[in-house]
């Protein structure tokens, strides 16, 4: 795909991640534009040496801290036309400085419902699907109603937060009491349900449903409970793409009403959804969605597995720009990906990881070096015991091998009290051809 077409203009960009999750020269041409990046010590690494201004700071998403680093390369290079941000919590940020600068891209106001735990729950009521009974809650009490209510457990939600962070289960009024709630800080509330938890990946015109791929989270044997957030209570969790053509045909009517309800404007989404048997079928419940591309491994699978960039789809996007869409073939292969955990404190030493590519097993893995040091830092997927990506000829194929390396793979570590270096990952590289 061209890179956007962007001359002759100041563009800033947003990095946390080293790995690559995005091609920014591929994007972006940084001859014609000065680029500043906005990036923090550890994705220092994987801005391009083509940038005209790299600015390290401690925390991206201080606002004021941000405003203040920018504005010498503000003053010297102009204006910025676009502000880009790939990362979900530095849409806050960037969204602000648009508004300032009159910048390309969403102002604050169209991503608040993305944002915001209850603004988005109320955003997608009003497009008609059903969603999880939930309630803002501002103390203990009101919890305990809730749950006296709808039943035992529940889960808990913090109104910002990206991906699983800041949600927990509670199984019972024990679980309420380490919990800090009151009007200044309240949750959002939810009934829980035991189905299948699912995501969709996609990007919507404006006008109809470009590309898109349902996926299921695929938990452990005996796990402690469904979807993502198992891997926050510390267990493997795994994704498979799911070739069923009932399940995918019920999840495309769920999409057709709840993308354009929840966006009128061209936008990359990831929706997670509970699916569960109906006798006419299936039945599909809204549990959140992002606009960005998914997490984790999901952008390496599309564009590995697949052929398509979803973050080169969304840098247009944030540049106001349609990008050229490629529909997917009937004949695609299934892609999968899993996510291994560290359990124990940090910051912790990796003493072993071993290696797990190969067939049957996955086609490419990112591993915590032997011997480094991982620190005390949440919130990524870049600082974890193991990811792991796959492809196949099924959802039944892949599953099998998300299972196998769940059971078979083994990261130990050992505890570090002085200062080390930073844990470094090594990229694996396919037991065979990547791409279609």
């Amino acid at each position: 795909m061209p890179a956007v077409p962007l001359h002759n203009v100041h563009v800033i960009i947003f990095n946390r991640w080293r790995d690559k999750y995005a091609d920014y020269l591929a994007y972006l041409d940084h001859d014609s534009c000065k680029v500043t990046y906005v990036t923090t010590e550890i994705g220092r690494s994987a801005v391009p040496d083509e940038a005209a201004e790299i600015l390290v700071l401690d925390d991206v998403t201080d606002y004021d801290a941000v405003r203040a680093a920018i504005d010498p390369a503000v003053t010297r290079h102009g204006t910025p036309e676009a502000v880009i941000a790939l990362q979900e919590g530095d849409l806050a940020v960037a969204s602000r400085l648009r508004a300032e600068f009159g910048s390309r891209g969403r102002r604050p106001e169209e991503l608040h419902h993305f944002l915001d735990k209850e603004a988005m729950l109320e955003a997608a009521r009003r497009t008609g699907v059903a969603t999880p009974i939930s309630e803002l809650v501002v103390s203990h009490g009101e919890l305990e109603n809730f749950a006296a209510e709808n039943g035992w457990p529940i889960i808990v939600k913090r109104l910002q937060g990206r991906a699983s962070t800041g949600i927990q289960r509670l199984d019972g009024p024990a679980d309420i009491a380490g919990l800090t709630i009151d009007a200044a800080d309240p949750v959002v509330v939810q009934e829980y349900l035991p189905h299948r938890v699912c995501h969709v990946d996609g990007i919507h015109t404006g006008q109809d449903l470009g590309p898109w791929r349902l996926s299921a989270y695929e938990n452990v044997p005996d796990s402690a409970t469904t979807g993502p957030l198992a891997f926050m209570m510390g267990e493997p969790v795994g994704s498979v793409e799911i070739d069923d053509a009932a399940a995918n045909a019920a999840v495309e009517k769920f999409l057709r009403v709840v993308i354009p309800g929840m966006s009128s404007k061209p936008w990359v989404f990831h929706l997670e959804l509970f699916l569960s048997k109906a006798a006419d079928g299936y039945d599909c419940v809204f549990l959140e969605v992002g606009c960005r591309p998914g997490g984790g491994d999901i952008p390496f699978v599309w564009r590995e597995v697949h052929g398509i960039d979803l973050m080169e789809l969304e840098f247009h996007l944030q540049c106001d720009v349609l990008p050229r869409l490629r529909p997917f073939q009937a004949d695609e292969p299934v892609g999968g990906c899993l996510l291994v955990p560290l359990s124990g404190p940090r910051p912790c030493r990796i003493a072993a990881a071993n290696s797990m590519v190969g067939i049957p097993g996955p086609y490419a893995e990112v591993l915590p070096e032997v011997g480094s040091v991982v620190p005390d830092l949440r919130g990524t997927y870049e600082f974890i015991g193991g990811r792991f990506r796959y492809r196949g000829e099924s959802t039944a194929e892949v599953t099998r091998q998300i299972l196998g390396t769940a059971a078979d793979y083994e990261v130990r570590l050992e505890p570090v009290e002085e200062a080390a270096p930073v844990a470094s990952n090594s990229q694996v590289a396919s037991a065979s051809p990547v791409g279609s």
